[in-house]
């Protein structure tokens, strides 16, 4: 039974993205309102609840900071190798092998591995990757970032109050929590829900530069992650949420965003198509070596 411990936190995630993935076959639905409330008011719950209740010290804050910085420079500097190597270079390549998803998959499964700690970390980390999504991630599109558009994202402002909370051990009335928990609780199922049906417009395929921009995304990943938390002495907690970030499939952000800005969002829908089936296989294998 042991030997199943790893698929335990994976397989409700991946059910939960095939049922998107089914339900698209069955039923067209815009994803519009779905994914307002998703940012608007799902998200920003899940952060402040799962910050505010725990206690998070400002140690446990500058680890996962140091670590997902780190996490994206050794991925940026593979990047870097396989533009050379290969000698080709996208923008539609590199925005999805550096942006892992840390909402839709990291936070399900962060919090169903490692419990409430987990949860909190990973929302901590996921506020950080969406900041250096609307920052560094829209420069390597434009060549400049989107700081407004960043700071009219309500997580930013659930992050502060969370942590405001948490660092100061201020208690929240059971009355006021309970109904923002379950806000935020039920957006990890319909998160996940979304990311199947997403999943399921994807027309076009591109093979080569798509193999390569998921073996980095998620082996590359995990390389520098492992890389990552020995430099930084990072235990616990912290240490296995930051190996699983590193080990994460592309995002579905990175096909919206190249599409946007027409940076190749064809080989970047590819990636994250190609990478999330990949971690099917690959996400029980990094539990089995960090539980």
């Amino acid at each position: 039974m042991e030997l199943l411990k790893p698929l335990s936190p994976v397989v409700p995630v991946f059910l939960l993205i095939a049922t998107g993935f089914v339900f698209a076959r069955w039923k067209k639905i815009s994803l519009v309102p779905v994914t307002e409330l998703i940012v608007y008011l799902g998200t920003p719950s899940l952060v402040f609840t799962s910050l505010a209740r725990k206690p998070l010290f400002a140690a446990d804050i500058a680890v996962l900071l140091s670590g997902v910085l780190l996490i994206f420079a050794g991925v940026g500097l593979l990047v870097r190798i396989y533009f050379s190597v290969f000698r080709f270079s996208s923008r539609g390549f590199a925005l999805p092998a550096l942006f892992m998803n840390a909402g839709n998959m990291g936070i399900p499964l962060a919090l169903f591995a490692f419990g409430e700690a987990g949860l909190q970390r990973a929302t901590l980390m996921f506020v950080m990757i969406t900041f250096l999504q609307y920052s560094l991630g829209l420069y390597l599109l434009n060549g400049r970032g989107n700081w407004a558009e960043t700071f009219r994202l309500p997580l930013i402002y659930a992050t502060l109050a969370g942590l405001t909370f948490s660092l100061n051990r201020i208690s929240i009335p059971e009355l006021l929590f309970q109904p923002i928990s379950m806000l935020g609780q039920s957006t990890i199922p319909i998160m996940l829900v979304s990311l199947g049906y997403r999943l399921h417009d994807f027309q076009s395929f591109q093979w080569r530069h798509a193999i390569g921009g998921a073996l980095v995304r998620i082996f590359g990943g995990f390389l520098v992650a492992s890389i990552v938390v020995n430099l930084i002495g990072a235990e616990g907690v912290n240490r296995q949420v930051l190996l699983l970030y590193g080990a994460l499939p592309a995002a579905v952000i990175n096909f919206v965003l190249t599409e946007k800005y027409g940076q190749d969002p064809e080989l970047a829908a590819s990636i994250v198509v190609l990478s999330t089936f990949i971690s099917i296989f690959t996400i029980p294998v990094v539990f089995w070596l960090i539980l």
